[in-house]
């Protein structure tokens, strides 16, 4: 059975989802939910071959920095590096107040 995920403030109903979104804006821990959200999303972006020798470490005005584990495949993700942001920034839709990916930089 699922539970249901509005709660009565103030007589009126919100959802449970988005008080504690609101209640992250409040504390600035908003841009954290975006790179948690790129942390979760990223083998579905990239492939699980790429997700294995790569990963996101955190994001810096609107760049995704992305450590990689050897020249090689730093070669072959800065040719995708289009259609990653294009599929990070489409994951990223449904964040509340998620800021968009402009660049990628490979460490």
């Amino acid at each position: 059975m699922k539970k249901n995920n509005y709660r009565v403030r103030e007589n009126r109903v919100v959802n449970f989802k988005d008080e504690v979104e609101n209640f992250m804006e409040y504390l600035g821990l908003d841009s954290k939910l975006t790179e948690l959200k790129i942390f979760e999303v990223w083998g579905e972006c990239v492939g699980e071959t790429i997700a294995k020798f790569s990963k996101p470490v955190g994001i810096k005005r609107f760049k995704l920095l992305v450590s990689v584990e050897n020249p090689v495949w730093r070669y072959e993700l800065s040719q995708k590096k289009d259609e990653i942001i294009e599929k990070l920034n489409s994951k990223l839709k449904n964040v509340k107040n998620s800021k968009e990916i402009k660049e990628i930089i490979f460490v």
